[in-house]
Parts: C-alpha cells; structure tokens; sequence
C-alpha cells in the first residue's frame, strides 16, 4: 500500500489539501487503496451500476473489470472504460479511457483518456489525454493533445496543445495557453495572461497584463518584457506639452513595451508625469527603422489637478553607432482634463466640453535619444 501511495504521491497531496471535503476525501483515499490491490485488467463488461466500491454490479473485481457503462450514485472503480462513466462524487479508473467520465468531485484516470473527462473539482490523468479535461478547480495530465479547462490551474507534464485556467497554466511545451494570472511553458507559440507569462522560448506573441519573461520571445506584448535575447534601452524623450520622461523600453526586435517616469517643464500645476504604453519596430534600413509606439501619460500635482494623454506616435530612428538611437516623429493625441484648469496645450484641432471635464484633440510632436543596454 505505501509503494501506491508513493507512486502517486502528487494524486495524493491534492486530495489531502481538499480538507473543506473531508468526508470525500477519505472516502477516495480508501477507494484508492482498495483499487491498488488490482491486478491488471481481465475481463470486460457492457456495465457496471453500484453505490461505492465494492458495492456494485463488479463487487472487489471491479478494478479487474473493464466496462461499456458505468453509473455510480457516490464513486466507482473499474480497470478501463469504453463508453460512459458517470458517478455522484468520483470516478477512479485504473487503466485506459476511452469515452466520457463525469463525475461531480473529480475523476482518476491511471492510463491514457481518448474523449472527455469532466469534474466538479479535478481531473487526473497518468497517461496522455486525447480529448478534453474540464474542471472546477484543476486539471493535471502526463500530456495533452487537446484543451485542458479549469476554474484554477492546469499542469501538464509533457505538452499541451492548449489549457485555459482562472489562475494558472504550466506545460513544457504549450501550442496556446491562457490564464488569469500567470502561464508558464518551456516553448511555445503564444501564452496570454492577465499577469505573468513565463517561457524559454515563444515563436507567436507573449502577451501579459504586466511582465512577459522568456529568453526568446517573438513578439512580447506588455508593459515589462525582461527578454534575455531581446532589446533593452534607457530613453530621454520630450514631447510638445513639455513632458520630459526618462523611459525604459524593453522587448524583442519586433514589440516592446515603455515605462517611465520624468516631469513636465511647461506645467507647474501639474508637474509629475508618469508613462506607459507599447511599441513595434518595423525596419527600414541598416541604420533606420520605424517605431510606432502608443504611449499613455498622466499629469499631476498628487493633490488635485491631472492630465491624461492617450498619444499615437510615428518615431523615425536613426542608429548612431551599437548602443545609441535618435527618435523623432509626429504625435497624434488626446487629452482629457477637468474643466475649469489650463489648457493642455494652447492649440488644438477641436475641444469637446462635457460637464465635468474637457476633451481635446491635437497633432504634436516628440524627440528624443535611446540608449541600447
């Protein structure tokens, strides 16, 4: 019984974790147990009804048997499933799958799943899933070659065709993986969370709500890409409202994306700015390229006045040398202000005055000097 037991070792440390189900999680210890006294399948049958291992059509031969259907009011065991199994509380098959398991807490798969395994909690499975994982709370595979769908997390050892979670995804390999808050994979073609990606390598676009991390990332979209194998560079701008920003940008030779912070020399009122915003490098040349960035900066005084300008940028860069690059382009630009302060800027295409606040529409301008680190 230990050798089971330390066999799944994972299986067992999420069960035990469940301690707001008790009474659930004993009673699958102890169908665990039994089922681990099984031998390997012998024998098959179209189906299989009972209440809990071992009262059921099977009785104790139940982890021998394999069956066509399957229907349990609390849990069953079997030794492999070729059609529908469904149980109150939890399926616990010991071999091969093939077909439906749905189960209201969660289903144990030791073998290979060929279709659809879904649980009110969990899913596991030792061998490889073909098909689909839908869970509540998580999902946990040796490989996937389909979708693995959880409320919190998905884990797959090996690859992962694709896996969306409320909280996270991890797989050494993932076609597309998307979360809530983080994604972690060893290569993949394109990760999208609202937090943290995390990769050694992503041929497709890496898109975070905040910091992106790979050694090798295509095309990295976030306000922070730390990018071992990318670009990196520190950065004066001045912009045509007198916004003087020092700005890190960071990303690949593709995208990137800004964070800065500077002040305004033309604004006393509103001194402070802060900036962030994304980017895209389109070569031109050996020398030259094109930026277009779109930048977001906020304007303030900490206490009660405050500028936000939305601004789309068209920056010619010229590169001096390996480290240096000169910007410099047009702006096009929005601002918003509550009603009643200075003017942004003292010209304007056209202002629309709402009851509270101001909204303006112009054409600027911004320069500035990038250094490559």
């Amino acid at each position: 019984m230990l050798s089971y037991y330390q066999k799944n070792e994972q299986m067992l440390s999420i069960i035990k974790s469940l301690s707001f189900y008790p009474l659930a999680a004993g009673m699958i210890l102890s169908l665990m147990a039994a089922a681990g006294k099984a031998s390997a399948q012998k024998e098959h049958q179209r189906a299989h009804i009972g209440l809990i291992y071992p009262i059921s059509t099977n009785g104790t031969k139940a982890p021998q048997i394999s069956n066509s259907v399957s229907l349990h009011a609390l849990s069953g065991v079997s030794g492999g499933e070729k059609g529908a199994a469904v149980s109150g509380l939890a399926t616990i098959i010991r071999g091969p799958q093939k077909g439906a398991a749905v189960s209201g807490l969660m289903n144990l798969v030791e073998g290979e799943v060929q279709g659809a395994d879904i649980a009110g909690l969990l899913n596991t499975a030792g061998g490889t899933v073909k098909g689909v994982q839908i869970a509540g709370l998580s999902n946990t595979a040796r490989s996937v070659k389909g979708a693995q769908v959880a409320g919190l997390a998905n884990i797959a050892a090996g690859a992962a065709s694709f896996q969306v979670a409320g909280l996270s995804n991890t797989s050494r390999h993932s076609n597309f993986q998307l979360s809530g808050l983080v994604n972690v994979t060893g290569t993949g073609n394109g990760q999208l969370s609202g937090l943290v990606n995390i990769a050694r390598k992503v041929t497709g676009i890496q898109m975070a709500g905040l910091v992106n991390i790979a050694e090798e990332s295509e095309y990295p979209i976030g306000f922070l890409n730390l990018i071992k194998k990318g670009e990196k560079s520190l950065g004066l701008t001045l912009d045509e409202s007198g916004n003087a920003i020092v700005a890190f940008r960071s990303g690949s030779s593709r995208t990137y994306g800004i964070l800065g912070l500077g002040n305004n020399v033309l604004m006393p009122e509103a001194r402070h700015a802060a900036e962030v915003g994304l980017g895209m490098h389109i070569p031109l040349g050996r020398v030259v390229r094109f930026n277009l960035e779109i930048s977001n900066i906020t304007n303030t005084n900490f206490y009660s006045t405050a500028y936000y300008k939305a601004a789309f940028r068209g920056l010619v860069g010229v590169q001096l040398g390996k480290y240096l690059e000169l910007v410099a382009g047009p702006s096009f630009n929005y601002v918003n202000y509550l009603a009643g302060y200075e003017p942004y800027v003292a010209y304007s295409l056209f202002e629309v005055y709402g009851a509270y606040s101001v909204n303006t529409f112009y054409v600027g301008g911004v320069a500035g000097i990038h250094f490559k680190l």
